[in-house]
């Protein structure tokens, strides 16, 4: 199922699925980069800056294991909570954004 959006002064359409979003369960742990694009920029600098802890811990120390381990599960953790909830999220972003809920047949 997906919830249509439409800005009213310049047509824009978006559709956004409701449920699980798999982009940004697999992607939100690249730079944040899925969460970037749907507008959710506070969301997308936490995974950036996960991510880049993750990658100095791994260049400081040599033996981080407890603290990597607690990174990844941070990392998972953000991840499957913006998994369930980014569509939502991503939902809420436009419709403070101007946009307006529509119709699937264009109403």
């Amino acid at each position: 199922m997906q919830v249509a959006l439409r800005h009213p002064r310049t047509r824009n359409l978006k559709l956004i699925d409701t449920g699980w979003s798999w982009s940004i369960f697999l992607g939100a742990a690249f730079f944040g980069l899925p969460l970037f694009f749907r507008g959710l920029a506070l969301w997308g600098a936490l995974m950036f800056v996960l991510w880049f802890l993750q990658f100095a811990v791994t260049l400081k120390f040599t033996d981080s294991g407890t603290l990597e381990r607690i990174l990844n599960l941070g990392v998972l953790g953000v991840s499957l909570y913006l998994g369930f909830r980014g569509n939502d999220l991503s939902v809420r972003h436009f419709l403070a954004c101007g946009y307006e809920l529509i119709d699937h047949d264009g109403a």
